[in-house]
């Protein structure tokens, strides 16, 4: 069985080096290990170049344009398929794993036949021991309720079924990344992997946790704070792309009201925090949102904003 991390950077400096000792430190390691950086400055190339180009069991993947994160890894799957991967180890760049993890993953798969995508219990890497995930609760109806009313409150010994993963370490067969076709690019980034674990269960394909696999991640933000007004504007258009792909007339019904009471929420939080270029993006990224709902097409947004 032939498994290929993925490994999704921009920008990522350390952050990536660091994800990538963690890859080649897993027992068993990955077969192949690709990085794909989504156009990142030269200095940043450079950087990467040197620390990965000659590494053993590295793949380097320089992209001419940012693709999000979703379009990230459909271009390693892309690569890593070709090479003969029979699983995909999808990962965000700021995470890091302990050692077994990816044997935990892939012996949950094992152990359920249909099973087509196996999740980590995420901890946060800023408050070690703070349970970020432990699988999700991915309904259309309940999109917009916050994530964290309908987790399971703790992982159990073995192996157990849920609703969704966190996208951030995510474990796919072959099978199932056909399936469903790739991860979704016109939703860019923020709820791809919700669309991905709903078009997955919709193709029969069952979602697991290895409680034992555990990953450190350190890139957690919601609602309620830590927005930028990039990623405001994204996180209240995309719910709405979400269900426009996969729902129908009863999931707007349930979709509408919580969506609009969760941003607004938000935007007032923001407010008397003096962040008036958040709401504003919170305000657009709603208005974006409702255009693709009546019919429109979702425009890029590109990438954000350089760091200095």
């Amino acid at each position: 069985m032939r498994t290929a991390a993925v490994v999704v950077t921009w920008e990522g400096g350390e952050a990536t080096l660091g994800c990538v000792a963690s890859l080649r430190a897993q027992v068993p390691a990955p077969d192949e290990i690709v990085v794909v950086d989504n156009a990142s400055c030269g200095a940043e190339r450079a950087r990467l170049a040197a620390a990965l180009g000659e590494t053993p069991g590295v793949r380097l993947l320089l992209l001419d344009e940012n693709r999000q994160f979703a379009g990230g890894l459909n271009a390693g799957a892309a690569v890593a398929l070709a090479a003969g991967a029979d699983r995909l180890l999808f990962l965000n760049n700021d995470t890091r794993l302990e050692p077994t993890a990816l044997a935990r993953l892939g012996a949950a798969l094992d152990a359920d036949p249909a099973a087509g995508i196996a999740g980590p219990v995420v901890l946060d890497a800023r408050r070690p021991g703070t349970v970020l995930t432990a699988g999700e609760w991915h309904d259309l109806a309940l999109l917009c309720v916050p994530r964290s009313l309908l987790r399971p409150r703790r992982p159990r010994p073995a192996p157990y079924r849920v609703r969704g993963v966190m996208g951030c370490a995510l474990l796919v067969t072959r099978a199932c990344y056909r399936a469903v076709g790739g991860f979704a690019e016109d939703i860019e980034v923020y709820y791809e992997d919700v669309d991905f674990c709903l078009a997955a269960r919709a193709a029969g394909f069952a979602i697991v946790v290895a409680p034992a696999a555990i990953v450190h991640h350190d890139g957690m933000r919601g609602f309620a704070a830590g927005l930028t007004p990039w990623a405001a504007f994204l996180k209240a258009r995309n719910p709405w792309l979400l269900v426009r792909r996969r729902g129908g007339p009863l999931s707007w019904l349930a979709f509408v009201p919580s969506c609009l009471a969760l941003v607004g929420a938000s935007a007032i939080g923001y407010a008397v925090r003096g962040r008036g270029d958040v709401v504003a993006a919170l305000v657009r990224g709603t208005a974006a949102g409702i255009r693709v709902a009546l019919g429109g097409r979702p425009v890029a947004v590109g990438a954000p904003a350089r760091r200095a």
